[in-house]
C-alpha cells in the first residue's frame, strides 16, 4: 500500500509567527508591539487591506502575543513560540482561540450563539481570542446583534474583525474597534520573501524570473507564494525566466514587442497579422493585451526620462529606449489608453477589441476645423451628398423661425450649455422644409448620428438614436418627445441625460429648450382589447 503524505503549501509553511517577520506592514505592527509592551491592548480590531496581506497572520501572532506564558526578555512584546500556548496556537489547537468564517455563519442565529459563548470563562488562556474573517459578510441584523457585545465584550475576550472589503462593514462596528489598513506589499518587500524562501526550500531561480513573480502578484504576498510553489513542483528546483514566462500564460518577449513596435511604426497590417497568429497559436489574449499595456507604460516612462526599476532584462530596456526616441508622448499616452481600456472586453474567442484599438493607435485622429465666422452669401453651409435630395441649408440668411445650422449656430448662454461642446457639429445634409417641427422630424436622424465626439459615447445619445424615440410636438420653448419604451424615458429623464439631449436639440434649435418626455406604447389591438376589459398597463418589456 502507498501512502500519499500532503506537504504544506508554502504560504502556510511560512506565515510568519512574529510581528517582526510581518512583512510590508511596518505602521500596523510597530503600533501593535507598543501596546503589548505598555499593556494597552484594545478589547476590539478591525483588520482592513486586499487578499494576502497578513491580517488573519497578524490577527494569530496578537492572540499569541497576549496569551505568551513566558515572553522573552527584551521581546517588546512579541510572543515566544515555544511555551505551550504559543504552540497551541501556531498549530490551531488552542481552545481559546477561535477563528470564524463570517461567508459561512452569516446570520443572527449563528452571532447570537458566539454571543453566548462569549460570556464564558477561558479553558486555559488568558484571554478568548475571536477571529471573525471577512467580517463584512455578515448580515445586517447579525452586525446590529453583534454591536453591544463587541463595544463591551467580558474583560477575558478580545475581539479581531478582518475584511478584504471595509465599505461594506456597519459604521457602527467600525467605530468600536481600533482600525488598522494593511497596504499592499511593494515589489522589492515581495521578492526578499520570496528570496528568504527559495534559500530555504533550496530553489534556484534568477532574478528576473523571482521580479516576474512578485510583480504578477500585483501587491498579494499569498499569490506570490502559491505561484512560486506551483512553479517549483512543476519545473523542479532550478527555475528559469522563461519557465516563469509558461507558467504564468505570458506570451513572452517577441510578441508583446513586437506588437507594440507595429503600433509605433502604424504599420497596421503586419499588427493584424500578429494578433492573428496569437489567437491561433492559443495564446491568453487578456494576458496578451496586459503584456502590450505594461511594455507601452515602460516606454512612457522612457520617454518621459523616469529611471523605473521594472522588471525588464537588459536587452528589453535597451530596445525599449531605442523606441522611446521614435515617439511622441502623446501617441504614447492615446495606446495606452486604447489598449487599457478594452481589458473587460477581451476573451480568447474574439480578436477584435485589440484589432480595433490597433487600428484606433495606428490612425492619427482628425483634427475637427474651427467653423467659419461668415459664409459668402451664395455658399451653402452644409455639403449635400449627390444622393441625397435634400435641400441645402444657406448660412447667411436663414428663414424667420426656421432651424439654424449647426455650423452658425451662436445663442445666448443658457443652462444647458454645460451639457453640450460648444465646436460645431459636422453634417452631411439637413432637411429645410417645413414647420419647426416638420424641420426637427426630418432631421432627427442627423442630429443624433452626428454628435460632438465628447458626448458621443453617453447614455442620452445612445438613448436617443433608439428605436421608437420621435419628437412629437413643439409648446413655445418645450420640445415633446415620444417614446415608445418606458425604459428609454426613464433614462432620459435622468439630470445629466435631459440636459444632453435638451441641449443637442436646442442647438438645432438655435434657441434654447427643455424636453418634456411623455410615454406612448405601441399600439397593439390586443392590448386594446384588454383595457376594454378593464386591464391596466404595469410593465414593457423591451425585445
Amino acid at each position: 500500500m502507498v501512502y500519499i503524505v500532503m506537504a504544506q503549501v508554502f504560504y502556510r509553511k511560512w506565515r510568519p509567527q512574529t510581528l517582526a517577520e510581518v512583512v510590508g506592514q511596518e505602521h500596523v505592527t510597530r503600533t501593535l508591539l507598543n501596546a503589548l509592551s505598555n499593556m494597552r491592548v484594545s478589547h476590539a480590531y478591525l483588520f482592513c487591506g486586499p487578499r494576502g496581506t497578513g491580517k488573519t497572520s497578524t490577527g494569530r501572532i496578537l492572540a499569541k502575543a497576549v496569551n505568551c506564558i513566558k515572553p522573552p526578555t527584551g521581546g517588546k512584546g512579541e510572543p515566544c513560540n515555544e511555551c505551550t500556548m504559543c504552540k497551541a496556537i501556531s498549530e490551531g489547537r488552542a481552545l481559546d482561540v477561535i477563528e470564524i468564517d463570517a461567508a459561512s455563519h452569516t446570520g443572527v442565529d449563528d452571532v447570537r450563539d458566539l454571543i453566548e459563548r462569549v460570556a464564558y470563562a477561558t479553558a486555559e488562556a488568558r484571554y478568548k481570542v475571536y477571529i471573525i474573517d471577512e467580517v463584512h459578510m455578515l448580515s445586517t441584523s447579525a452586525s446590529n446583534a453583534l454591536l453591544k457585545t463587541l463595544e463591551e465584550p467580558p474583560p477575558h475576550v478580545i475581539f479581531i474583525l478582518a475584511t478584504t472589503e471595509t465599505h461594506k462593514v456597519l459604521s457602527t462596528i467600525v467605530s468600536r474597534c481600533q482600525r488598522f489598513d494593511f497596504h499592499r506589499l511593494s515589489q522589492k518587500g515581495t521578492e526578499e520573501k520570496l528570496s528568504r524562501i527559495t534559500k530555504a526550500e533550496g530553489i534556484s531561480i534568477t532574478p528576473e524570473a523571482m521580479r516576474l513573480v512578485a510583480k504578477s502578484a500585483r501587491g498579494g504576498l499569498r499569490d506570490a507564494e502559491n505561484m512560486l510553489e506551483q512553479i517549483y513542483t512543476y519545473y523542479g528546483a532550478d527555475v528559469s525566466l522563461a519557465q516563469v514566462q509558461e507558467m504564468l500564460g505570458m506570451v513572452g518577449d517577441e510578441r508583446a514587442r513586437e506588437l507594440v513596435k507595429h503600433i509605433l511604426q502604424k504599420d497596421i497590417g503586419a499588427g493584424l497579422k500578429s494578433i492573428s497568429h496569437a489567437a491561433e497559436d492559443g495564446i491568453d489574449l487578456r494576458q496578451m493585451g496586459r503584456e502590450i499595456v505594461s511594455y507601452l507604460r515602460e516606454l512612457l516612462l522612457l520617454r518621459s526620462g523616469v529611471d523605473n526599476d521594472s522588471s525588464l532584462t537588459t536587452e528589453e530596456t535597451s530596445e525599449l529606449k531605442a523606441l522611446s526616441g521614435t515617439v511622441s508622448l502623446e501617441q504614447l499616452v492615446r495606446a495606452i489608453k486604447l489598449f487599457g481600456g478594452i481589458e473587460s472586453a477581451l476573451d480568447n474567442n474574439s480578436t477584435l477589441p485589440l484589432e480595433l484599438a490597433l487600428v484606433d493607435a495606428c490612425i492619427e485622429p482628425i483634427a475637427e476645423k474651427p467653423a467659419p465666422s461668415a459664409a459668402p452669401q451664395n455658399q451653402p453651409a452644409t455639403s449635400v451628398h449627390p444622393k441625397q435630395k435634400t435641400s441645402s441649408v444657406s448660412a447667411a440668411a436663414p428663414r424667420d423661425n426656421a432651424p439654424s445650422t449647426y455650423h452658425n449656430m451662436h445663442h445666448p448662454a443658457h443652462p444647458l450649455d454645460n451639457a453640450v461642446p460648444s465646436e460645431p457639429v459636422k453634417i452631411s445634409a439637413l432637411e429645410n422644409a417645413g414647420s419647426p417641427l416638420e424641420q426637427l422630424t426630418a432631421n432627427w436622424h442627423i442630429i443624433v448620428q452626428q454628435v460632438p465626439d465628447t458626448i458621443r459615447r453617453s447614455a442620452a445619445v445612445a438613448m436617443l438614436r433608439s428605436a421608437g424615440i420621435k419628437p412629437i410636438a413643439i409648446e413655445d420653448d418645450i420640445v415633446v418627445l415620444s417614446f415608445k419604451y418606458a425604459y428609454h424615458r426613464e433614462k432620459i429623464e435622468e439630470i445629466e441625460n435631459k440636459k444632453i439631449a435638451a441641449g443637442l436639440i436646442s442647438q438645432f434649435m438655435g434657441k434654447p429648450c427643455q424636453i418634456k418626455c411623455i410615454y406612448e406604447p405601441e399600439e397593439n389591438y390586443l392590448v386594446r382589447e384588454a383595457q376594454k376589459l378593464g386591464a391596466q398597463i404595469i410593465d414593457v418589456e423591451d425585445r
